[in-house]
């Protein structure tokens, strides 16, 4: 069977691109969303159509979820809310077609990237990561964790209580080890916990409105002082700054790569660490860049995440999930046994890839480069309210429930009060979604090695991990340490 090699497959991948660009790029909507409402639909269409459509869908939706974080402060993935400040600063001040021109390039060539090292090393890197326990995954989110709390580029003790915050709102709910409800203060509503998308609206785009309407200005757009086209803007500025940085762009997609392996880690973990690593290796005297670089290295690693999951059947993120799901609906199951009994398909999926990112991002990111710099020029208030209309309509469609508007409101006036103290919001989100893989991953080792936690210590590739883990807290630390006195200095 061959995915491309028909006009079908090709149209599917256009309007599964156009898809996924409209949808994820409004602000609200998330790219998990674009891709669960396309499976009623993937059920009744042919493998050839089918799997074209949702390749694209995911691909380019991941890229357009970064639209409403340039726009409204809205990430649409968790991923996205890695450099979401930094996205929406050059979005502001330098323009949004190169802002989101930075990020969809960097998304494509880190999924090229991530391609080409699946088609060459994919049965290497799936017999490392089977040697994976729980153990190692309990190792990869505390290395998450710890690389978060230098991600912010403020005060690490106040990313800390962020991450506490995100920790303790991932403990509502079904307990994931063993079944106790808790926290749940007699609502059925909370016993399937807190939806991570939905505290993220409220997060970063609730709590926009709440702070604007507090503080009562009117913000308005800054253009740049040189006005290029948007086509230079767009593709050959960000171009031009990842072969000036194609070091940064390599170590980005290959963690991304990595990352993609690990089941339950995806994009989101891939991203964090990405950007947590440029922000500790951050320049003071090229401060003025480091936004770009910090926006390169998250999205260089976003996109090719998910792509290596093929290969061991084993979904990282909520969209991997959703993509193998679609997979396996057609009669294909991913992993291993994929290599060997249906090579002609595999090499089907790598052109589909391929194409997902030469061709639909870079073409569909220009689109809605282009929605992004009519909305950046709507009057504010207008805009205001159009933001609160999304957050109402993203928080409902999520499960299709009233309670996950109040749960989106109290979210909101949570982080209004954090931005108030100086508190970082993207932490709170990175501590709900690794929170449960952390806690799960403990009990079980815990509960299967007798509660000895020398346990913990014991395996070489826990071992390094946790080494890792150390070496991140000792290089953000000093890091941090060099700029504050630095700074303290000029």
């Amino acid at each position: 069977m061959s995915v491309l090699l028909s006009w079908e497959g090709i149209l599917a991948l256009l309007l599964g691109g156009f898809y996924g660009a409209v949808f994820g790029a409004i602000p609200g909507l998330t790219a998990t969303l674009a891709v669960a409402l396309f499976i009623p639909v993937a059920f009744f269409l042919d493998p050839i159509i089918a799997l074209p459509a949702i390749i694209a869908i995911s691909s380019v939706a991941i890229y357009a979820g970064d639209v409403g974080s340039a726009v409204a402060r809205i990430p649409g993935t968790p991923a996205s809310a890695a450099y979401l400040s930094e996205l929406h600063r050059v979005a502001r001040k330098k323009g949004p077609f190169y802002g989101l021109g930075i990020s969809a390039m960097g998304s494509a060539v880190g999924g090229i990237i991530g391609t080409v090292l699946l088609i060459f090393s994919a049965t290497t890197i799936a017999t490392l990561a089977r040697q994976f326990s729980s153990f190692e995954y309990f190792w990869i989110a505390v290395l998450g964790l710890a690389a978060g709390i230098f991600a912010s580029g403020g005060s690490p003790i106040k990313a800390f209580v962020s991450l506490l915050l995100g920790l303790l709102l991932s403990t509502v709910g079904i307990d994931p080890t063993l079944g106790h409800p808790r926290f749940h203060f007699g609502s059925p509503d909370l016993l399937g916990g807190l939806n991570y998308i939905v505290a993220m609206i409220g997060l970063f785009g609730f709590s926009e409105v709440l702070e604007h309407l507090f503080s009562n200005k009117e913000e308005k757009y800054e253009a740049p002082q040189k006005v290029e086209g948007a086509a230079r803007q767009f593709y050959l500025q960000p171009l031009l700054l990842i072969v000036r940085e194609k070091w940064l762009v390599l170590r980005s997609s290959i963690l991304g790569v990595f990352v993609g392996f690990l089941p339950g880690a995806g994009a989101d973990i891939g991203a964090w660490v990405s950007t947590s690593f440029q922000q500790m290796r951050k320049k003071e005297e090229e401060e003025a860049e480091e936004d770009d670089r910090i926006i390169l290295a998250g999205t260089s690693s976003n996109n090719s995440a998910w792509i290596p999951a093929l290969s061991l059947g084993l979904p990282g993120d909520t969209v991997t999930a959703i993509v193998l799901g679609v997979f396996l609906m057609k009669g294909i199951t991913p992993g291993p046994l994929l290599f060997e009994q249906q090579p002609d398909l595999l090499w089907s999926l790598y052109l589909t890839f391929l194409l997902a990112n030469l061709v639909l991002l870079p073409f569909y990111g220009f689109l809605t480069a282009r929605m992004a710099a009519f909305l950046i020029k709507v009057p504010f208030k207008l805009l205001l309210s159009f933001i609160t209309g999304l957050c109402i309509v993203g928080a409902f469609a999520i499960n299709n429930s009233v309670f996950d508007v109040w749960i989106m409101a109290g979210m909101g006036v949570v982080a209004f009060l954090l931005r108030r103290g100086g508190f970082p919001l993207a932490q709170v989100v990175l501590g709900m979604v690794l929170g449960p893989i952390m806690e799960q991953n403990f009990m079980v080792s815990a509960i299967k090695s007798k509660w000895d936690l020398m346990s913990f210590f014991e395996r070489p590739l826990a071992l390094g991990l946790m080494v890792g883990t150390l070496a991140i807290i000792f290089l953000g630390l000093r890091f941090r340490r060099r700029f504050v006195k630095s700074s303290s200095n000029q």
